[in-house]
This record gives C-alpha cells, structure tokens and sequence, in this order.
C-alpha cells in the first residue's frame, strides 16, 4: 500500500468529493439534466423552511418533464452519498 501524506490525502478527497457530482450530472440523460436543473431552480426560489417542499418540488418536476419520481430521488441520493 502507498503511504501518502495527510495533506495529499486529504487534498485527494476534496478533489473526488467535489468532481463526483458532476460527474453524476453528466451522466445523466438530456431530459433528466433539465428536470435536475429545473429542480435545483426551484429549490433556490422556495422560501424557507424548505426541508417540508422537497417532497412537493420532486413531484411537479417529474410530471413536469415525464421522469420518475425515483430517477430523481435516486440522482439525489447518488449526488450526496459520494
């Protein structure tokens, strides 16, 4: 095993954290990329608290753009578990 220096360890680790949502964004199909933008979009213009209208926002975005609601939630869940 390569023994690394806390510094460059922990300066891998922010790198992966902070390129692994993107590259979940990309892997997404085309209609799928315009539901997740239109979410965060409407995300950013609810007023608080928010935590209660996720639920709500999930649900008018994938009628909106013919997604299921599970595609999004599981986009959701890949984006913040890695």
């Amino acid at each position: 095993m390569e023994e690394i220096s806390f510094k460059k360890f922990t300066d891998k680790l922010n790198e992966r954290k902070t390129s692994l949502p993107v590259s979940q964004y990309n892997k997404l199909s085309p209609k799928m990329k315009a539901a997740v933008t239109d979410m965060y979009a409407m995300i950013n213009k609810a007023p608080d608290p928010l935590i209660s209208k996720i639920e709500g926002i999930v649900k008018t975005i994938s009628k909106k753009h013919g997604v299921s609601v599970i595609d999004i939630e599981d986009y959701i869940d890949n984006e913040l578990i890695k």
